[in-house]
């Protein structure tokens, strides 16, 4: 199994005439097992509350991830993708159970029925710009993890993001399709369509972005789209929409296959692996800026020699 190890800072310093607190670290060192785990650090002293009997403040912070053992994938969450399994930062007096729990966005608390602790409270006028900081830990603590994971050999990494923001005419050109419940082509907004069509948003099939191992091997989903020409102009404008301009193939003339970069590239539907496959409803597939003769050979495979790709979640479901 592979072993990730951590230095986390996991507070800020900050002192006024109600808190005390010191910059503090935490060591972590954890196994990936295959499934779904959430790892938290061990509690740290890290200042005193002044105002409240100067009792001692504890932190600790906490995530989740997903590791998929045969396949080498691990999915964690973004830094705007604030879920229960996101990074989060849990402070409380020791000896109490008044934690604050701070997201990216927000802290909240275990009493669902109230706003604020009893006690424990950093998002007052006592402690003005202390939310601010901590959530400037996370932000720090969440890129230390992604970059202590991308150090580790052979993995795919699957980040949960929030989809990019995009122009009006693109995002209608990523509107999915159905007919009698299933997939039948991209939304075109010149076509007329019959009684009985729904269409479903790129936020149903968004998951997230995907780092893969450099040279890594993918090949063509088959059969992906219905209208190649819509399909095209959309997954690769989905793709820019994320990342910026894309400028050369994923997998330029790797393994001796010529690319024709200069006929202008595609965002094409892919899969790990050298073989071309017809895949589910339901599956994970990958967009990424390849040529139209990659786009249009499901006999080639593929290596990642540059970008990151965008995950698609629920593919045609």
């Amino acid at each position: 199994m592979k072993k990730v190890n951590i230095e986390f800072t996991l507070s800020p310093e900050y002192k006024n005439q109600f808190v005390d607190i010191q910059k503090r670290t935490s060591s972590l060192s954890f196994e990936l097992q295959d499934g779904k785990h959430t790892i938290t650090t061990k509690p740290v002293d890290i200042g005193r509350l002044l105002y409240f009997n100067n009792s001692i403040l504890q932190a600790y912070l906490s995530f989740s991830y997903e590791f998929d053992a045969e396949s080498k994938t691990i999915t964690l969450c973004g830094m705007d993708f604030e879920t229960k399994d996101a990074m989060r930062l849990t402070t409380y007096p020791k000896g109490t159970t008044e934690y604050c729990h701070q997201g990216y966005s927000k802290c909240t608390i275990d009493d669902e029925s109230s706003m604020y602790n009893s006690n424990w409270n950093y998002n007052t006028q006592m402690t003005p710009n202390l939310e601010s900081l901590f959530v400037d830990v996370i932000k720090d603590a969440n890129n230390t993890l992604l970059e202590a994971i991308k150090k580790l050999e052979g993995l795919t990494i699957k980040i949960k993001t929030l989809p990019p923001k995009l122009p009006s005419e693109v995002y209608l050109n990523t509107l999915l399709v159905y007919t009698g419940g299933k997939f039948t082509g991209i939304y075109d907004p010149n076509k007329n369509y019959a009684e009985g069509y729904s269409l479903k948003s790129i936020e149903s099939v968004w998951g997230g972005i995907v780092t893969f191992t450099y040279g890594e091997n993918f090949a063509n989903v088959i059969g992906s789209t219905h209208d190649p020409h819509i399909a095209s102009k959309s997954w690769i404008k989905l793709w820019e929409g994320q990342y910026g301009t894309a400028t050369t193939c994923t997998s330029l003339n790797y393994n001796g296959f010529v690319c024709n970069v200069s006929s202008g590239l595609v965002g094409g539907h892919v899969i790990t692996g050298k073989v071309a496959k017809v895949m589910p409803a339901g599956s994970d597939v990958y967009i990424m800026p390849i040529c139209t003769a990659h786009n249009n050979n499901d006999n080639v495979y593929m290596a990642a020699l540059q970008y990151t790709g965008v995950w698609l979640k629920n593919y045609l479901h």
